[in-house]
């Protein structure tokens, strides 16, 4: 009887622990099943528009609206800041856009707009990641 009762928690824990999404299939299968999805990027890992590099950074991203399309699924997202590298203490927007496409990479790309008129101020910058290596997606 004891054994009876202890099945469904081990199955439970088992089905609720987050899984690494290895490619595109497997994340595009997640999002339109409704799973939550996070993204971890190394980005010393990816190649850069940015010719001064990526800061030695890494950045983890869930995501709660997201586009799944044929070839691609697309999020993105606007925050404001005082702590972006080029803008130090200068009252900032981020507009961040991150593409995973069918080719197995993520493309983040961002650009800095002033906070008061949205205008930019900075070129935009990208960054492609490779899916399993300098980007990781779980559910």
């Amino acid at each position: 009887m004891k054994k009876l009762l202890v099945a469904p928690f081990l199955f439970f824990a088992t089905t609720s622990f987050s899984g690494e999404l290895h490619n595109f299939a497997e994340v595009k299968s997640a999002v339109i099943t409704g799973k939550q999805i996070h993204i971890a990027t190394d980005f010393t890992k990816c190649t850069s528009s940015n010719k001064n590099g990526a800061y030695g950074m890494v950045g983890i991203y869930a995501p709660t609206e997201l586009q799944a399309l044929d070839t691609r699924i697309v999020t993105s997202f606007m925050h404001f800041t005082l702590n972006n590298p080029g803008f130090l203490d200068k009252p900032v927007y981020q507009f961040v856009k991150y593409t995973i496409s069918d080719d197995n990479n993520l493309t983040l790309s961002f650009q800095v707009l002033d906070a008061r008129n949205y205008s930019p101020l900075s070129e935009k910058k990208s960054y492609v990641c490779k899916l399993d290596d300098g980007v990781k997606i779980y559910d």
